[in-house]
């Protein structure tokens, strides 16, 4: 597999690890989202929930307030640069693989695995790819 295949797959695997989880968390928290649509939407969400508005909180850090969107974001980013034959530097495989496993040691039994597999998946592209990069010259 070469440089490229391997980055693309570690966007692909970032898509679909936060397309899934954008689609299947709000329905495992419908009857939260019911009462934000019924009782407005407009700071719905509090920092310091009351064990009645929990429920709520939970959801909104499940949700939009996960990094589910921004991690679809950047998947994207890199299947299209993979695309585009660019380099994804290996820093930034490196920092979401740290940040994976400060998450998962803090909560194994979460997708939280995802970001190692993706961050090692980057780092893997590009080492394949230092070889080829054009030396620039001062």
């Amino acid at each position: 597999m070469n440089n490229v295949n391997i980055t693309r797959v570690a966007g692909w695997v970032a898509i679909a690890g936060s397309a899934f989880h954008l689609v299947a968390t709000p329905f495992s928290r419908g009857s939260a989202w019911s009462e934000v649509f019924s009782l407005g939407w407009w700071n719905a969400v509090t920092l310091k929930p009351t064990p009645e508005r929990l429920p709520v909180a939970e959801a909104f850090w499940l949700t939009p307030g996960s990094f589910a969107a921004p991690l679809l974001l950047f998947g994207a980013l890199v299947v299209w640069s993979a695309n585009q034959g660019h380099r994804v530097p290996a820093a930034f495989g490196w920092g979401l693989a740290a940040w994976g496993v400060v998450a998962v040691s803090l909560l194994p039994a979460s997708p939280g695995w995802m970001f190692p597999l993706i961050g090692g998946l980057i780092v893997a592209g590009d080492r394949q790819c230092s070889g080829t990069r054009p030396k620039v010259s001062a």
